[in-house]
């Protein structure tokens, strides 16, 4: 009986260290996926500039 107090306290545990590192590497990962879009499409079409490529790029991918 005491090793299933264990199993559930581990399983809780697990379970809110995986909610708040949702949280954490969520906006890591939108950013690394703007950058790399800006850095597309800056190649892609030479007349566009970095920042206009990034304020498509935040549409883009929010949507």
């Amino acid at each position: 009986m005491y090793k299933n107090y264990k199993l559930l306290l581990f399983l809780g545990a697990a379970i809110i260290f995986l909610y708040l590192s949702v949280g954490k590497y969520e906006e890591f990962s939108l950013q690394k996926s703007i950058s790399a879009c800006t850095i597309a499409k800056s190649k892609l079409k030479k007349d566009l500039s970095p920042q206009e490529a990034r304020i498509i790029c935040e549409k883009e991918i929010k949507n």
